[in-house]
């Protein structure tokens, strides 16, 4: 039989902080997987006027990305699940920077094509990955924080990489800033895999600290961390499993739009030039680490205070998507560029605010060690959201409703999410009995 820890060690704080070294490689793999990913976004109106692409073109090219990137989602999960995220990040970073020095080389439509599906292969094990180490090296109380710390890094590649893409776009042509990104991506593969252990097989964590980060699991006496693990097909017996899943799909079409489009929103709704666009890009997403981070702290607070953990993803992701929709309208209704920034900057404050517990989930419902599993089916279902995202909203843009038909089909979405997330229980997963 397990037993859980002495209650002592779990309210002391440990001497060492190994924990917080693994999520910051985590935060660090993201940040630069969205730098990546968003410098096509950023390159749009280029590539769009050097290539004569029109909205909808583009639309297919931003959502070939999320048609492999999905699919690969299932094989990844279970990878992780048997493997671990040590060799699988190392794969992905040093995959995805290849591909996206590639894009570089691209000279039509066909060639962007297949380098954004190559693309979505190679980057499709960062999230699940992120909270499989999250799930096995911090506990809960400590957990809405870390994961916000690397979920929010994907504002930080967006924030920054709307002006450094610009700037390197300006200075030497689109095609250089492809490679420049792709590899830093290729240095980061080789730093995370000569620096990343498990929590059990660190050389170097005190025997404090992993007590620690174990509280809330039960341990056997030969010292290992209980697990019951479910099968990857199985997932999609629970109910919570769909649930949450759906929700997340809505939120990612939401994130989707944005972060696919606001580059080139900015330039043809609302008349900015190109340095211009890059510095107010750049704004909503600043906000949005900030209040992420924010989000993390205060979630975890909450927690601290006795909430449990499904009123904690409740309210969190109910106030994401609900006040989302609140903003959206409003940048929709603003009569100049800098209301819309305003907007668009309230809309990410408090998306990212109450998201700080989007990526928390799947810890917090998965088996030990199996959130990447779980966080396989949770991206692969949402991800159909961020598939169709592009493609739909281009297709608005291009129509007589432009982006304010695209921005309402958000709106709606973000209500039916909201409500998705508050109906679902948090509660950890157990095993059907056959």
């Amino acid at each position: 039989m397990g037993t859980k820890l002495d209650l002592n060690v779990e309210i002391m704080k440990p001497a060492g902080n190994k924990r917080y070294f693994a999520v910051f490689m985590v935060a660090l793999m993201v940040g630069i997987n969205y730098l990546d990913r968003v410098n096509f976004s950023v390159a749009t109106p280029t590539i769009m006027q050097e290539f004569g692409l029109d909205a909808g073109q583009m639309g297919i090219l931003m959502s070939a990305f999320f048609w492999s990137y999905t699919l690969t989602m299932l094989p990844i999960g279970g990878i992780l699940n048997k493997f671990g995220p040590k060799h699988a990040i190392t794969g992905a970073a040093a995959g995805w920077g290849l591909v996206t020095m590639l894009t570089g080389l691209a000279s039509s439509f066909t060639h962007f094509f297949w380098v954004r599906i190559l693309l979505g292969v190679t980057e499709a094990p960062g999230f699940p990955a992120s909270a499989r180490v999250v799930s096995v090296w911090t506990p809960i109380k400590e957990r809405t924080f870390c994961s916000a710390c690397f979920d929010c890094c994907a504002r930080v590649g967006s924030a920054f990489a709307p002006p450094l893409v610009a700037w390197l776009i300006l200075s030497y042509g689109w095609r250089a800033s492809f490679v420049i990104t792709g590899a830093i991506a290729v240095v980061y593969a080789f730093f995370w895999h000569f620096t990343y252990h498990e929590p059990d097989a660190h050389p170097t964590i005190t025997k404090e600290e992993l007590a620690y980060i174990r509280q809330d699991e039960i341990v056997t006496s030969e010292g290992a961390v209980e697990s019951k693990p479910i099968p990857m097909l199985k997932l999609f017996l629970y109910p919570t499993v769909l649930k949450i899943s759906i929700a997340y799909a809505l939120y990612l079409y939401v994130w989707t739009t944005f972060n696919s489009w606001m580059p080139a929103y900015l330039m043809q709704a609302r008349g900015l030039n190109l340095k211009q666009m890059g510095f107010a890009a750049m704004v909503p997403y600043i906000v949005a680490v900030v209040c992420e981070l924010l989000g993390g702290v205060v979630f975890d607070k909450w927690k601290a205070k006795g909430a449990t953990v499904t009123q904690l993803r409740r309210t969190g992701m109910g106030l994401a998507m609900l006040g989302s929709a609140v903003f959206i309208w409003l940048t929709m209704l603003a009569s100049t560029a800098t209301g819309a920034i305003m907007y668009l900057s309230l809309f990410m404050g408090i998306f990212a605010f109450g998201a700080s517990n989007v990526w928390a989930i799947p810890g917090d419902i998965a088996p030990y060690g199996q959130a990447g599993g779980v966080g396989g089916v949770y991206n692969f279902v949402g991800n159909f959201g961020a598939l169709f995202s592009p493609m739909v909203t281009g297709f608005f843009i291009a129509s007589k409703y432009g982006y304010n038909g695209g921005f309402t089909v958000c709106c709606i979405l973000a209500v039916i999410g909201a409500v998705l997330f508050m109906i679902s229980d948090y509660t950890r997963l157990s095993p059907k009995l056959a």
